[in-house]
């Protein structure tokens, strides 16, 4: 595995939960492909700052970040569950 800095992750979660909440908005273009895809690549970025940086310094950030990440994953499986539900 790479090792990449604190800063790099946070900005790979921020990034892979923007384009979650854009599929959880029901923006134009979004699949519910892409909304899988979307929690999988927050998922991982979740357990990647977890398993660098939930000890030390900025645990509580970490702790802070992963619990709001978790909530985009929960809304976007709404929505997920949402479409389903139309078919």
């Amino acid at each position: 595995m790479v090792n990449s800095s604190y800063t790099n992750l946070t900005l790979e979660l921020e990034e892979a939960c923007s384009f979650l909440r854009e599929f959880t908005l029901g923006r134009r273009g979004f699949t519910q492909r892409d909304g899988l895809a979307g929690m999988q690549r927050v998922e991982d970025a979740c357990v990647r700052l977890k398993e660098g940086y939930s000890a030390g310094a900025h645990a509580q950030e970490v702790t802070t970040a992963v619990a709001t990440a978790r909530a985009n994953i929960e809304a976007a499986k709404a929505r997920l569950a949402l479409l389903k539900g139309r078919r």
